[in-house]
């Protein structure tokens, strides 16, 4: 999810792989609206069906959870990121916008009635057990996942830490099912991470986008550039970044974008929101690559298709996730929220990204084998095969047609050859390729 400060302190978001759980909301109180006649209509024929379940029902109802769930019924009718959020998930959400929470570190959305891993966050428990992109859950504790609510697997999965949870994963066409037992914990997810690579090119890591990502960004490079570490360049990966904050994708494309447009928005009204760059704390000018893959979303694309076309970095990996949608989220009285798509994003030369996504001007895939960096650059079948936006259920297609980058002149790569045995492939081209520029 992306959230971005509105007029009058309160938030809008954009974007969210699945239940990423990771942004600040908006919390606005919920307006009644002015219904259509076909509404009130609907709206008489409802009340009628609620009548006749607690009348004639073989068993007693609980009126508050048949409203529930006819509530969460209207927003699986709309698109994957529409939710109703009970009140303890909405708790939740609001007390993971620091990057702190418990639990066994996994993203998931919703595909084909099932609950499925986009990726296991960096370090968490569900990373180091194993935990593939593409896995599906198919039970929490022995209780099946079968059409059950993302925010209740979510609840299902966390715990107190410490304690246990076995998850019942799916992995490929097989229909084979391993147990997985993890022992939950506090999930710290440290935004930034840097270090040097062969002396003189800077490597920085943006796990997520949370309340400090740029001002932590911008410290990086600020000791980067004080230990010579970008003379020849920086590879910034944001390869399985989920999204996060909208404000903070903004201020981290500003960093290295002079001026100009870097992100806008636009409503089925056609309101229009455009996000500019900043001349004032603009990085110098240093060779740039940007590492994606299918698991980088919202918040991850906005920021390389920015960079991407601004011609500031060369973006290398995989098509990203396609995330391009905007929700707004509010609170309702009984402390539950309503999560609403209300619009989509364009990068700065009016691509929607939605159910797209962002094409690397390079296209290295991840190798199996020992290949050269020209092999590497042709797509190969892997183990790993993410879910994409356009493969969820009822998801909202791109307006318009001007998706894909314009043909650029082809980028000639050294002639290098990489073992198995390296542990980045990806990294390792970016890394050869920034330091023949300066060959």
């Amino acid at each position: 999810m992306i959230a971005t400060r509105a007029r009058g302190g309160r938030r809008r978001s954009i974007g969210c792989v699945g239940a990423c759980l990771t942004a600040s909301v908006l919390m606005a109180p919920a307006s009644a609206a002015a219904l259509s006649e076909k509404g009130f209509e609907s709206l008489h024929i409802f009340s009628k069906v609620l009548h006749q379940i607690e009348e004639y029902y073989v068993e007693p109802v609980d009126e508050p959870q048949l409203i529930r769930g006819a509530i969460r019924g209207m927003l699986d009718s709309l698109d994957p990121h529409s939710a109703y959020m009970a009140p303890q998930y909405y708790r939740q959400l609001k007390t993971e916008t620091g990057g702190r929470f418990g639990g066994v570190g996994i993203e998931v959305t919703f595909k084909k009635g099932w609950i499925t891993v986009v990726a296991p966050i960096e370090g968490s428990p569900a990373a180091r057990a194993g935990i593939k992109a593409g896995d599906r859950i198919t039970k929490i504790n022995g209780v099946s996942t079968k059409e059950m609510d993302i925010g209740e697997a979510v609840a299902r999965m966390r715990g107190r830490p410490g304690s246990k949870v076995v998850l019942t994963i799916m992995r490929g066409e097989g229909r084979h099912l391993l147990d997985v037992a993890l022992r939950r914990e506090v999930v710290r997810v440290a935004s930034v991470r840097s270090e040097i690579l062969d002396g003189d090119v800077g490597y920085v890591r943006i796990v997520s986008f949370q309340e400090q990502t740029e001002r932590d960004l911008a410290q990086a490079l600020a000791d980067l550039a004080g230990r010579g570490a970008l003379k020849k360049g920086l590879v910034l990966d944001l390869r399985n970044n989920p999204g996060g904050l909208l404000d903070q994708a903004v201020g981290v494309a500003d960093l290295f974008i002079e001026k100009g447009v870097l992100v806008s928005t636009e409503t089925r009204k056609k309101v229009i929101d455009r996000r500019e760059a900043h001349a004032e704390g603009t990085q110098p000018w240093y060779p740039m690559m940007v590492l994606v893959n299918g698991g980088s979303a919202s918040a991850s694309e906005i920021v390389a298709g920015a960079l991407q076309d601004h011609n500031r970095a060369i973006v290398l990996g995989t098509q990203t996730f396609g995330k391009g949608s905007v929700q707004t989220v509010v609170e309702l009285d009984d402390g539950s929220a309503l999560k609403l798509t209300i619009a989509r994003y364009y990068t700065p030369g009016g691509r929607s990204i939605q159910a797209f996504g962002i094409t690397p001007d390079l296209v290295v895939e991840e190798p199996t084998k020992e290949r050269t960096t020209e092999e590497a650059t042709q797509p190969e079948a892997g183990p790993r095969r993410r879910v994409t936006e356009k493969e969820l259920p009822g998801h909202l297609v791109s307006e318009d047609g001007h998706t894909r980058l314009p043909k650029r002149p082809r980028i000639k790569l050294p002639r290098i050859t990489v073992s198995k045995m390296v542990e980045d492939y990806q990294r390792e081209v970016a890394l050869a390729y920034l330091k023949s520029l300066s060959n």
